[in-house]
């Protein structure tokens, strides 16, 4: 068990974000334990046959389910940047970041090639083969992973509003609780315990997380979480291709493609490059479908997100969206 010792600072600053490194980390450990990430099999389809990137280093570093590498942990931000600039970064870690990494390395893997990296070169070849690695295996999964980040951030920013941490965290994982001032994870069989910076509390949601949960609980940094997202499975759906027998002639063959591709909040252009649509278009459809209660909608920066209601899944998924009434 690890107890993590929070105050009010940390309580009065609970924050959520997402992370492209946290999440590229997840879907290693996802390959390389896929005994323990069911979910994720088709992941190892993703794969290159022979990648243009230094795999065997992501695998050494993955090998350890009981560590994550701190430079696998970098500090979360309220406004993370595109996917390839946050992993370059990985190379401006801070050095001492990257001895004690390779310290623990040189325990876990002592005749890896990757434990005889001095700290300069373990930071350039991890960002390196990270950004390999996203732009073969991630980036076309990219969108929908992005769509299910921002519906559990919705979701679970709304539960902590309404009923407050203690709550909220059994609902992100069922190994997270709150006791009075302890931040408590049911992982391990000794106790850990170790004391918040007081910068606030970050969770993250990740879609190749479940069913384990990181922590970074460095003494110096705000205490940071990544759980699994909700609707993880949802990334290996294809939009589109499963239009139910019927809707087209009831609705429309764009206006069901479009609707049965917002299982997951999009935006009018990411809809309209997805089905090859001009955007115009997809904003009529949009606005007819929500003016019919099909679909909800909510402001996502300089962009409106949307996507299904209950009727809209009713259409959709029939029985299957009925079932959930019950």
């Amino acid at each position: 068990m690890i107890e993590v010792e929070v105050g009010v600072a940390d309580l009065a600053n609970v924050r959520f974000t997402t992370d492209a490194v946290w999440e590229t980390s997840a879907s290693i450990h996802a390959l390389v334990f896929q005994k323990s990430h069911l979910l994720h099999q088709r992941l190892r389809r993703q794969v290159p046959k022979r990648p243009d990137f230094d795999i065997d280093h992501l695998v050494t570093l993955a090998g350890d389910a009981g560590w994550l590498p701190d430079v696998w942990a970098p500090q979360p931000s309220a406004r993370p940047g595109h996917p390839l600039e946050q992993l370059d970064a990985v190379r401006r870690t801070d050095l001492a970041v990257a001895e004690a990494d390779l310290e623990q390395l040189r325990r876990l893997a002592p005749d890896s090639a990757t434990a005889r990296m001095q700290p300069q070169e373990y930071l350039d070849r991890t960002a390196e083969a990270m950004l390999g690695w996203w732009a073969a295996v991630l980036e076309p999964l990219w969108d929908r992973i992005d769509a299910i980040h921002r519906a559990d951030i919705t979701h679970h920013q709304g539960l902590l509003a309404a009923h407050g941490l203690a709550a909220l965290l059994p609902q992100l994982h069922r190994d997270l609780s709150l006791d009075g001032n302890l931040l408590r994870v049911e992982v391990g069989k000794q106790v850990l315990s170790v004391r918040s910076a007081g910068q606030g509390l970050w969770f993250m949601p990740s879609v190749f997380r479940w069913p384990w949960v990181a922590l970074d609980t460095r003494e110096t940094v705000a205490t940071a979480v990544s759980y699994g997202a909700r609707g993880s499975g949802r990334v290996w759906q294809q939009p589109g291709r499963d239009v139910p027998a019927g809707l087209p002639d009831l609705i429309g063959r764009s206006r069901a493609l479009i609707l049965e591709g917002l299982d997951v909040p999009r935006s009018t252009t990411s809809l309209a490059k997805l089905f090859g649509l001009s955007i115009s278009t997809v904003s009529e459809h949009l606005s007819v479908m929500a003016a019919s209660g099909l679909l909800q909608s909510r402001r996502d920066g300089q962009r409106v997100l949307y996507w299904r209601t209950l009727i809209g899944d009713l259409l959709v998924n029939g029985e299957g969206a009925a079932a959930r009434l019950g």
